[in-house]
Parts: structure tokens; sequence; C-alpha cells
């Protein structure tokens, strides 16, 4: 995926999910969210409260069936950003490169408002939804997203973004959704058709945590067996091509190709 277009400064960094404009919702139904944004990538990431309990840092293979039930709730995306200026306001495209969910009928949007410099508001564009969402006061300064490499040099679907002091990274599910698949089916309504492909179709990670002093720790992914982990890592760009860089992740350097890179 090419980008021409993407986001205004003050869209980047890491968002935390505040609240809902909907007082009848009980405090206990809100999901844990986190939604990072450079200037034209974004890496989201919303596990509901049924995933959470009695959640256990366990392989998919260890996991009792309902707790990989709970895990068919999660939501789970990355790709690119794009925010169109209308008369009425500010529409927030985000599209998706993959995802956690099958494929949805409707494009993921909603109008962006400002209530604060780090406070805003999302309303839904093709859904009655609206949201408060918090900016995190240390994730802004710096901004990278990088793509991983397979041996030939080609894009593996693999990603690292960053903002900041936290970092999320991402890899594709090794098997894709069938051909023909009906949009707008839930995770859980698709294995329930493919009962032998759900541990496939989980197995798909987005990890979000803190990135500091060279260390890296899981707080939320969407597997629970990677929560609580520290890796090593480091980044830096190839001195002979800034369009490359050099990716350490518990001692494994890689070359991963620059889709972003700013240290202001």
């Amino acid at each position: 995926m090419t980008l021409s277009a993407g986001v205004p400064p003050d869209y980047r960094g890491v968002w935390t999910r505040a609240g809902h404009t909907d007082a009848t919702r009980a405090a206990q139904d809100a999901p844990w969210a986190r939604w990072l944004q450079t200037s034209q990538w974004h890496a989201h990431l919303r596990v509901p409260p049924d995933a959470l309990q009695q959640r256990e840092p366990r392989e998919l293979a260890g996991l009792s069936p309902a707790q990989l039930a709970a895990l068919t709730h999660q939501q789970a995306h990355l790709g690119g950003a794009q925010v169109q200026a209308h008369p009425e306001g500010e529409l927030c495209t985000w599209l998706r490169q993959a995802d956690y969910q099958p494929p949805a009928q409707v494009p993921d949007a909603a109008w962006v408002v400002f209530l604060a410099s780090d406070r805003l508001m999302r309303i839904g564009a093709h859904a009655d939804d609206t949201e408060l969402w918090q900016r995190l006061p240390d994730s802004v300064g710096r901004f990278r997203c990088l793509a991983g490499l397979d041996a030939q040099g080609q894009d593996d679907g693999r990603r690292v973004l960053v903002a900041g002091a936290y970092a999320m990274r991402a890899r594709l599910r090794a098997i894709a959704w069938p051909r023909g698949m009906r949009p707008g089916l839930s995770l859980a309504e698709a294995m329930m058709h493919r009962p032998d492909q759900a541990l496939h179709w989980l197995d798909q990670e987005l990890s979000f945590g803190r990135c500091e002093q060279g260390r890296w720790t899981v707080e939320r992914s969407t597997l629970p067996a990677c929560e609580g982990q520290t890796h090593h890592c480091q980044m830096q760009q190839d001195a002979d091509d800034p369009a490359l860089a050099w990716v350490e992740i518990d001692g494994r350097a890689e070359r991963w190709r620059v889709l972003e890179w700013s240290d202001a």
C-alpha cells in the first residue's frame, strides 16, 4: 500500500479510549483500546471485557474453548489513514491493510472533532457510534513505520509502528480468508462455518507496549502468550540507504523497509 496523503500532525500519537457519549453504557462494558497513529499509518487494538476475563498468557493451543471463543471478539487492524476536509468537518478514513476480523461491509471512517489538543471525539460515519479518545502524553516526538522483508526482499506483511515511548508489532495470519467470503461476517461466525481453521485464523498478532531504552514490554496483544514479555529492541536507519533500517528484537537483526521515520 502506497499513500499520497495522510493525517494532520495533531492526529499523531497513541490514543486511549476515554469513554462513550452514550451515558447508558456501563463503564464495565468498556474495552481496553489503543490507537497508534503516525503521519500516514495506523494500528488499532481493542480487547473487550469478556476477552480479558480469565485471560492466561498461554499459546492458543493451550487455551480452553471458552477462552478461544472470547478472543474472537477482539478487534485489531492496521494500514493507512487519510483525512479529508469537508464543510461540516474532518472525515478520517482508516484503510485497513490487515484486519483481525473478516472483511467489513462498510469503510472504517469517522468524523473527528478535537475537544482539546489531546482529546478528541470520533463520530462514526457508517455506524451509530460516538467515542471519546485521549492522547497519551509520552506518545509524541518520534514516529516510525517499518515493513518486514522476506528472504527475497519483498514485503512479508510484518509491521512495527512507533509513537513516542510506545510501539506496536503486527504479524499476519498464515492462512488467509477463503475467496468469496461474504463481507460483514464476524470472526466468531466465520469460525462456526470452519471450526477446523479456528487456531489458524486466531493466530494473527498485534501487540502494544512501551518501548524505551532498548526494551519493549508488551502490555496487550491479540495473542495472550505475548503479554508481559519484554524484548530487547533496537532500530537504526541504514547509513548507506535511508529507505532501509536495521531492526533487532531479542538478538535477531534484520533489514526492514522504512515506510515512515521521523524523530522530530
